[in-house]
């Protein structure tokens, strides 16, 4: 990642005990005073991924990513934050770091600990109360032992949950009053504020986020007793603070998360649909029911503009997110918000998603090509297509090696093309830019990928995948080899025209 503004210092150590002098030259990249810069040395076959756990306030975009080598990534950042270090195959380590923070992250190859400096590790919390309402929760949440200990494996994180836990019944019913202590010590919990005196300054950045995560902690705890209990004392007064109906939680460092419990839980009285394949949460009706619950002010709106992105998160018909968002606009006749959300959602390229025949190509200047024309421009070269995403781990695994063919075979009779299907224009902008995709001249966003017959033809359901056209415009390799695979020149070289 490109640093700005950085002092940027070249030092020579000197070896000399008997033996010849050696010169080691480094960059040594100083924080600025509102940033934090991490130094990764990633040996491993995959990415290394940094997450940020933002606020409300804060970009969507929270995650960041390390690939094979040595890697500098700088942050702006403004107060201590909650970073996940996390890989596919290594359990994930949890990192707090501040302004001004250098952190190395070494990893030398999959499978072994990350090894970690800078930050800090852990951040104590308060005393007795904390632990004894760690452990009333442990008395009344208890581990299942009867199933395997739940992980969380993804192309990016590996997550060790530990043993299923379930409520304690009998110890509820034959000690309901002990229950009750631990519901009010986590509301408790919820409420606490730091208190300063007038004229006093904060008590520290460092207290404020001992403080958020011992309210997030107590906040997700009661979620999961709502969850066994189904207890609507415990939801009403878990959702009682002026928090989820006033402006204070944007400012919150896991506000996200409490709002969209509000959502789910007061707004949608915690209806959701687990029939399919994911969980499905009708934003929707949140939507139309988001006044009932707030007054009218900027929380109000930003619920609305979290249900408009959650409503092209669950794919709703895009229609019906043209709908509600003519409502919005009706309201708040924000231009700016409308700008971004129809060009990122890409709601102004209906026509082109619903379209059936063909491939629809956006180009990074909003532009539309057909997929047919790059066929006809490009006949008598060989065509390699890399379907890719944002979201998918293999197909950014590979990235490094794509880049190592294109090179390879920058002079040959052949073009590269990289067509992504994600359903978010901005994702695939920044990713492609992350990736060294942006600057390429056959790099687009597949817009009708879902409906087009000529992808459902080749039955293109998982991703990477890779296709080969030769030079007369014939499709000859439908599932060819992508470019890690050591067979993928081989394969080429059948195709590439010599002279």
């Amino acid at each position: 990642m490109e640093v700005i503004n950085k002092l940027s210092l070249s030092f020579i150590i000197c070896l000399s005990f008997g033996c010849k002098q050696k010169a080691v030259i480094e960059e040594i990249i100083i924080p600025e005073k509102n940033e934090v810069v991490f130094f990764v040395d990633n040996y491993s076959d995959s990415p290394i991924r940094i997450r940020f756990f933002r606020s409300m306030a804060d970009s969507l975009e929270a995650d960041y990513y390390a690939y094979q080598g040595k890697d500098t990534l700088t942050f702006p950042i403004y107060q201590p934050e909650v970073v996940l270090v996390s890989h596919k195959s290594i359990y994930s380590d949890t990192l707090y770091v501040t302004k001004g923070d250098s952190i190395r992250i070494l990893l030398p190859q999959s499978g072994e600990a990350f090894q970690l400096s800078g930050g800090k590790k852990s951040i104590s919390t308060s005393g007795a109360k904390q632990t004894y309402l760690d452990s009333l929760y442990r008395l009344f949440m208890i581990s299942n032992n009867k199933f395997k200990p739940m992980e969380i494996n993804s192309g990016f994180e590996k997550i060790n949950l530990g043993f299923p836990h379930t409520l304690n019944k009998k110890l509820l019913k034959s000690n309901p009053d002990a229950f009750n202590l631990l519901v009010d010590g986590l509301l408790g919990e919820l409420s606490e504020q730091i208190i300063l005196e007038e004229g006093v300054s904060r008590s520290s950045d460092w207290e404020d986020l001992r403080l958020d995560l011992e309210k997030r902690k107590a906040f997700y705890r009661l979620m999961s007793l709502l969850r066994w209990t189904k207890s609507e004392e415990i939801k009403d007064k878990a959702f009682a603070s002026t928090m989820f109906t006033d402006e204070s939680i944007v400012n919150s460092r896991f506000g996200m998360g409490y709002f969209q419990n509000f959502i789910i839980q007061v707004v949608l009285e915690g209806k959701t649909d687990r029939s399919r394949s994911m969980e499905y949460i009708n934003y929707k009706e949140a939507y139309d029911k988001l006044p009932n619950h707030m007054p009218e002010g900027e929380l109000l709106k930003l619920g609305r503009e979290t249900s408009l992105f959650k409503m092209v998160e669950y794919k709703e018909p895009y229609v019906e997110i043209s709908d509600y968002l003519n409502e919005y606009m009706m309201t708040y006749q924000d231009s700016t918000f409308l700008q971004e959300f129809t060009a990122q959602f890409l709601l102004g390229y209906e026509q082109q998603i619903s379209e059936k025949v063909g491939l629809n190509l956006l180009k990074a200047d909003g532009s539309v090509i057909r997929f047919q024309d790059i066929l006809i421009e490009n006949k008598g070269k060989v065509i390699y297509i890399d379907y890719w995403a944002s979201w998918c781990a293999p197909c950014i695994e590979a990235m490094p090696y794509a880049e190592a063919l294109r090179n390879e075979y920058a002079n040959e009779n052949i073009i590269f093309v990289y067509l992504s299907s994600d359903n978010d224009q901005s994702a695939w902008k920044k990713a492609a830019e992350r990736y060294g995709l942006s600057n390429l001249e056959n790099s687009y966003l597949s817009l009708n990928h879902k409906n087009s017959d000529w992808v459902q033809s080749l039955k293109i359901q998982t991703i990477p995948r890779y296709l080969i056209i030769d030079t007369n415009g014939k499709l000859v390799e439908s599932d060819a080899p992508g470019p890690k695979d050591p067979n993928i020149k081989t394969i080429l070289e059948k195709y590439i025209p010599h002279d």
